[in-house]
């Protein structure tokens, strides 16, 4: 359903990317990936499950796993980092050689940053939904795309690609959003 709602934003961004600024305060540098060890079940059963839905004892490194990531190659393990307001998770995938294209994937707790302060990039935003929970899709030229997630009114998780092809950005961004969206607590 996401697809269908960026793909202008999306071609918009392939015709401006030379003249827009892709520096956003706020916006969770590249990728992570929560260590093959930690079940994926865990955030789900350990996170809050009532209205409010606190973010603020989910791990962001538990909500994805470098086995998530295994469609676009193989990733280095997960680098944690605050970045914009964020506590973030990243994966870099690893490279053979430097023509290779470089991907990294990320997911950014945001526990006092709901999706009404996600940012326009310069190329729009669309809203949708991501199993049913509202979301914000941004292209962030030159080569990055965010799916934010609402937790509650008042927290998200920005699940962030950034990649040298930009046009798979947003795709890989939607379906990464598709794995951690299940382990985000219900508000």
């Amino acid at each position: 359903m996401m697809k269908k709602l960026f793909l202008l934003p999306l071609a918009a961004a392939a015709l401006v990317v030379a003249g827009c600024s892709g520096e956003k305060p706020g916006v969770p540098t590249p990728a992570l990936t929560a260590p093959s060890s930690a079940p994926q079940s865990q955030a789900s059963s350990s996170a809050p499950t009532t209205g409010g839905a606190d973010t603020a004892s989910i791990d962001p490194c538990s909500l994805l796993a470098q086995a998530d990531l295994t469609s676009y190659g193989t990733f280095k393990a997960p680098e944690k980092d605050e970045a914009g307001g964020a506590r973030v998770c990243r994966f870099a995938r690893e490279r053979a050689s430097a023509s290779d294209e470089s991907l990294t994937v990320s997911v950014g707790i945001r526990d006092s940053q709901g999706l009404d302060s996600v940012s326009d990039a310069g190329n729009g935003k669309t809203s949708g939904n991501v199993n049913g929970r509202k979301a914000v899709l941004v292209p962030t030229p030159p080569e990055a795309c965010v799916m934010a997630l609402e937790v509650s009114g008042s927290a998200r998780v920005d699940v962030v690609s950034v990649s040298t092809d930009p046009e798979k950005a947003c795709g890989i961004a939607e379906k990464v959003a598709d794995t951690v969206e299940p382990k985000l607590p219900k508000a």
